[in-house]
């Protein structure tokens, strides 16, 4: 009679890969997020096109004619204007609608990592920002002549990743959708009108200046405006490397804070 072998114990069960564990993760994720969106996702990239060119628009027919060499601010300024609108704003308030409907509670249940799931989220929020950015850019080349280069498709892309990291915080620190949703709208507009996004830092007031480096949407601006002028002085390398920190944040940091069934 031929004895049956031992089962292995777990210590000596084969141990999945959890780099691979963590890209399925994300890769299923972020395919719910985008299948949620396949009916909206024509009025997401509306909105934000919409906002972006307009801002662009009146902007340009107020200044424009008297001042031909405002172009480039006013591109950076729509570019960064669309992926903080389609980054920040939107995910903050769509984290915070999640977490009304307590839709944490069923990621907790599943063997999820935090990580992933939040790359995930910032991925959506980054890929819904980058039609109307490329309309942007595409209108700077053929009417404004603003020469892109592939630095600056790189900071585009940094950029979008840390203001969607940057709504990400927001939404889930927030204790109701209502309150993500105003406080978005609140620092939309304090990180886009009292940021150097539309124009030089040295037009701010000190304090103010001071306060604007602490929002992405600055750092964007200033890399974005060196990337443009065919390299990098000191302050847009800085700039590039706070952008790299906001997305660590968001990718690292957020995911070890976050308690998935907070309320508050």
């Amino acid at each position: 009679m031929t004895s049956r072998p031992d089962p292995a114990s777990p210590s000596e069960l084969p141990l999945p890969d959890s780099s691979a564990k963590t890209l399925r993760d994300f890769f299923w994720l972020l395919r719910a997020e985008l299948f949620v969106l396949r009916e909206e996702w024509f009025w997401y990239l509306l909105q934000a096109s919409f906002v972006s060119l307009s801002y662009l628009a009146f902007l340009w027919f107020l200044i424009g004619p008297q001042a031909p060499s405002a172009a480039e601010n006013l591109i950076v300024g729509s570019l960064v204007m669309s992926l903080s609108f389609a980054g920040m704003l939107s995910l903050g308030q769509h984290i915070g609608y999640l977490k009304e409907l307590q839709a944490f509670d069923y990621y907790a249940a599943l063997p999820l990592s935090k990580g992933a799931f939040i790359a995930a989220l910032t991925t959506r929020g980054m890929l819904l920002s980058l039609p109307a950015t490329l309309l942007i850019g595409f209108l700077a080349v053929v009417f404004f002549h603003v020469p892109f280069t592939g630095l600056s498709v790189l900071i585009l892309f940094l950029s979008a990743y840390a203001m969607a990291g940057f709504g990400a915080l927001i939404g889930f620190y927030s204790p109701t959708a209502q309150v993500a949703g105003l406080l978005t709208q609140i620092l939309q507009t304090v990180i886009i009108f009292f940021a150097p996004v539309y124009y030089h830092p040295s037009v701010l007031p000190e304090g103010l200046r001071l306060l604007a480096y602490l929002w992405p949407t600055t750092h964007a601006a200033l890399a974005l405006k060196g990337s443009l002028g065919g390299g990098l002085n000191p302050s847009s390398l800085v700039s590039l490397f706070v952008l790299v920190l906001f997305c660590l944040v968001s990718l690292v940091l957020i995911p070890l804070r976050l308690d998935w069934r907070g309320r508050r």
